[in-house]
C-alpha cells in the first residue's frame, strides 16, 4: 500500500491510505483525500494506484499540482518520496512505507532550536519596544481581549480554527476586532493591541499559522487621518521619509491601462486573456472581484512600495465587508491597505456603523461560504450588539508585525524572525 503525509501545517502528521484504486485530492467532502483549504479545488488532483505504480493527476486545478517543484500539466508517475506541493501545503509519497514509519520522518525532534538567531530576536525586542512607545506617545491605551471566543470575523476567505469545549464552538481570533469595537462601544477613544491570531492557512514565505498582530482603532479620525497616522508609524518603525497614496483606481489605469470600477466582466475577462502570466485553469469560472484580485496580485501589488511605502486606497465596496461605503462614490468603500516592496503589511477600514448592514453582510458572506463548501460561521455576535447600542465614528488598522519586523532587519522570510514556526510548534 502506498501513501500520502502532509508535512506542514495545521495537518502535520495526517497519514492518508493508497490501496490499490482510483482517489480524488480535494475539498469536495467526499473526496478519498479530504483537504479542507482554500488553495485546494473541490477535486483537484487524482492518484491511480496499481501494484507496481501509482500516477498522479491534476484536475484543472485552481492553483495547480506540484511534483518536486515540477507543475504537473498531464500526469506523473511518483517514486518513494516524491513531494507534492499545492500553493504551500507540502505532501509527501510514500510507494511502501509503514505509517507510523512515514509519520516518524515528518518530525525531526532534533529541529529544537529557533528559527531566527538571538542577534534577531533581540533586534525584533528592540522593534517592539519602538512600537509600543509610537502609540504611547500619540496617546494610546494598549489593551487586551481573549485570543478564544464564541465570536469571529466572518469573511468569505478566512479560515478560522474552531475549538470544541464544553459542546461549545469557540474560535481563535484572525483578529481581535470585534472585541476592541466592544472596548470602544463602552467608552474608549484610542487604543492598540499587540497579540497572537490564527489563520488556517499553509505556512509560507509571508504566512505562519500563528503570527504576531498590531491592531489599533481611534474614534473621530477620517479615513485620511488614519492613513497618515499608518503612514507616519510605517516611517518611523522602516526609516523612510515619505510615503504615497494611491487609489486602487489609480492603481489599475496607471498599470493595466483599465478601470476596474467601470469596466464589465466581459470586458475584464478579455483583458486577462491578453496578458502574458500564467492564470489559474478555471479562472473563467471566477467572478468580477476574483479576477480584480487576480490581477492586482500579478500585476499591481508587485509595483506598490518599491521606493517608499504605499497606501491603496478606496477598494471596490464588494471587497470591504466592514468598511463603510464612500460617501460621494458608492461604487466605493473607505479600506485602504500599506504595500512595502510589494508585500501586503495593513489593512484598514473606516468603520461601518450599521449593525443591521453588517449582519446582512454577514449573511451574504455565508451564503458565499456555503457554495464554497466551508463551514458557517456566526452571523449574530456580540459585536451586532456593541454596535446596536452604539459604536463610535471610528478608523481602524490592523498590521503583520511579523512581515514588518522581516523587512525592518532586511529578511526575506518571516520564519527568519520568529523563533518557531509552526512546523516547529
Amino acid at each position: 500500500m502506498a501513501y500520502l503525509i502532509i508535512t506542514n501545517g495545521l495537518d502535520q502528521g495526517q497519514l492518508f491510505e493508497l490501496p490499490e484504486g482510483k482517489h480524488i485530492l480535494g475539498r469536495d467532502e467526499k473526496a478519498e483525500i479530504h483537504i479542507d483549504l482554500g488553495a485546494v479545488s473541490r477535486k483537484h488532483a487524482s492518484f491511480e494506484v496499481s501494484a507496481t505504480r501509482t500516477i498522479i493527476r491534476d484536475l484543472a486545478s485552481s492553483n495547480g499540482t506540484l511534483v518536486n517543484d515540477s507543475p504537473v500539466s498531464d500526469s506523473i508517475e511518483l517514486i518513494d518520496g516524491d513531494t507534492i506541493q499545492i500553493a504551500d501545503l507540502v505532501l509527501q509519497f510514500f510507494a511502501s512505507a509503514e505509517p507510523k514509519a512515514a509519520k516518524a520522518q515528518t518530525q525531526n525532534l532534533n529541529q529544537f532550536q529557533s528559527t531566527a538567531t538571538v542577534e534577531t530576536l533581540k533586534a525584533r525586542s528592540d522593534l517592539m519596544k519602538l512600537l509600543r512607545a509610537f502609540f504611547y506617545d500619540a496617546g494610546f491605551h494598549e489593551v487586551e481581549t481573549p485570543m478564544l471566543s464564541a465570536d469571529t470575523v466572518v469573511d468569505r476567505y478566512l479560515h478560522p480554527i474552531s475549538v470544541d469545549l464544553a459542546s461549545q464552538n469557540y474560535w481563535l481570533q484572525t483578529s481581535p476586532e470585534f472585541a476592541m469595537k466592544r472596548l470602544l462601544s463602552s467608552g474608549m477613544d484610542a487604543i492598540f493591541q499587540v497579540c497572537h491570531a490564527f489563520r488556517n492557512e499553509e505556512a509560507g514565505q509571508f504566512h505562519n499559522l500563528e503570527f504576531t498582530m498590531v491592531e489599533w482603532y481611534r474614534t473621530g479620525d477620517s479615513t485620511d487621518q488614519a492613513m497618515d497616522f499608518l503612514g507616519q508609524l510605517t516611517m518611523s518603525m522602516l526609516g523612510y521619509d515619505e510615503f504615497d497614496k494611491l487609489s486602487y483606481q489609480s492603481a489599475f489605469q496607471t498599470i493595466l491601462q483599465i478601470d476596474p470600477l467601470s469596466i464589465t466582466e466581459q470586458e475584464l475577462v478579455e483583458a486577462i486573456a491578453s496578458l502574458d502570466f500564467e492564470t489559474p485553469v478555471d479562472w473563467r469560472g471566477l467572478g468580477k472581484d476574483d479576477w480584480l484580485d487576480l490581477l492586482l496580485t500579478e500585476f499591481v501589488q508587485p509595483r506598490l512600495g518599491l521606493e517608499r511605502p504605499c497606501i491603496l486606497y478606496n477598494y471596490p465596496a464588494s471587497q470591504s465587508a466592514l468598511a463603510r461605503l464612500h460617501p460621494e462614490d458608492e461604487r466605493v468603500a473607505e479600506r485602504f491597505e500599506l504595500f512595502v516592496q510589494g508585500i501586503e503589511l495593513a489593512n484598514g477600514y473606516h468603520e461601518l456603523l450599521d449593525a443591521g448592514e453588517l449582519q446582512k453582510r454577514n449573511l451574504k458572506t455565508n451564503a458565499l461560504r456555503q457554495l464554497d463548501d466551508r463551514p458557517l460561521l456566526p452571523s449574530d455576535s456580540y459585536l451586532l450588539s456593541a454596535m446596536r447600542h452604539g459604536l463610535p465614528d471610528c478608523c481602524g488598522v490592523a498590521l503583520g508585525f511579523d512581515r514588518l519586523a522581516m523587512l525592518a532587519l532586511g529578511k526575506s522570510s518571516i520564519d527568519q524572525v520568529i523563533p518557531f514556526p509552526f512546523d516547529r510548534a
